[in-house]
This record gives C-alpha cells, sequence and structure tokens, in this order.
C-alpha cells in the first residue's frame, strides 16, 4: 500500500489541475479501493465496479481543468460513482423488456437505487459532520456513531459531562439549521443522531 503524502485535498487538485501526474496517482491512490468498495456494494461485480472507477478517473484526468480546489473532491467522485451507476442502470433499463426480467431482478435494482440514494446521504452526513468544530465532531461521533454514553466519551476525551452534553446540543442544534438539505437532516435523524 503506497504511503499518502501529508498534501491537503485541495492542494493536490491544484496540482491535478496544473497536469501533474504525481500528484493525481497521488489522487487515484487515495481514492480507487474507497470508490472501488462502493462501487462494488451497489453493483455486485467487482469488474463493473473496476470499470466504473476508471471511466471515472480517466474522466477527472481529462476535464481536470474543471476542477475547482475549493470544493470536496471525495464528493465529487462519489458523485461521479453514484452517476455512473445510475447511467449503466438506465442504460441496461432501455436495452431490455422489463417483461422478460424476472420480478426479483426488478426488486433488485429498485434496491440499489435505494442503497445508492442511502449510501449518498450517509456521505453527505458525514460531511456535514465533518465541518463541525474538532471536539464537537469527536464527541458527536462518539455518541451517535460509535454510541457511546456521555460518561464514557468524558472519560475517554478528558473532559466533564457537561462539557460532553454541550458539545452534542450544539451538534443537534447545528444539524437543525437552515442551510442543512431536508433529506439529510431525515438521515442524519433517522440512522445517526435519535
Amino acid at each position: 500500500m503506497t504511503k499518502h503524502s501529508q498534501r491537503k485535498e485541495s492542494e493536490i487538485v491544484l496540482l491535478v489541475r496544473q497536469g501533474d501526474q504525481s500528484a493525481f496517482e497521488e489522487l487515484y491512490q487515495r481514492y480507487v479501493d474507497k470508490m472501488l468498495g462502493f462501487a462494488d456494494a451497489f453493483m455486485g461485480n467487482p469488474d463493473e465496479a473496476e470499470e466504473v472507477v476508471q471511466i471515472i478517473f480517466v474522466n477527472v484526468w481529462e476535464k481536470r481543468q474543471q476542477l475547482d480546489p475549493a470544493k470536496s473532491i471525495a464528493a465529487y467522485l462519489f458523485k461521479s460513482v453514484k452517476n455512473q451507476i445510475l447511467n449503466r442502470l438506465r442504460s441496461i433499463k432501455r436495452h431490455c423488456d422489463l417483461s422478460e426480467i424476472p420480478a426479483e431482478s426488478q426488486m433488485d435494482q429498485q434496491d440499489t437505487l435505494q442503497r445508492i440514494c442511502f449510501q449518498e446521504s450517509k456521505l453527505q452526513a458525514m460531511n456535514r459532520i465533518g465541518e463541525m468544530p474538532e471536539v464537537q465532531q469527536r464527541v458527536f461521533m462518539l455518541s451517535r456513531v460509535e454510541g457511546m454514553s456521555n460518561k464514557e466519551i468524558a472519560n475517554k476525551l478528558k473532559l466533564s459531562v457537561r462539557t460532553i452534553e454541550h458539545h452534542l446540543y450544539l451538534g443537534k442544534k447545528f444539524f437543525n439549521s437552515k442551510n442543512l438539505d431536508r433529506s439529510i437532516f431525515l438521515f442524519i435523524l433517522t440512522y445517526i443522531i435519535w
């Protein structure tokens, strides 16, 4: 496994925009395994997942001038995976007579779309959590994702229980803000927070 440099994502994107092949290789190494896992989880076929991911990286290199270093490249890459999968599903749907496909397979396609939407919401929720201040983010993740009690978190982070409660209050307040997309809020409400 290749060791990644300590360069920030935005720095790497800026270098890729300038045609730096080593920066592109670093970007590739940082995300290829995660993207392959993400694609394979929905497609159930490692070869097709690899093809989808390779197409995305080819497109990134060909359209590198359009990359915005101010935006999250991870979000862009995973959204590209989702879009490629949806395009493939639409293509399959256009080229098939649905009456010839068993009902179980049709349900699988719907299930795949639901899983993609679920994963996209999860990714967006995790990106939102990443926007929180560092301590608040750690407290929130320990509580809502790992299921630790306030007392356990306080002991682990060497903070008071009251401070933990305050950070959780601020985290909930953050997710109740007007800027949060309603679908992300519902995902967080259903699967992470409560």
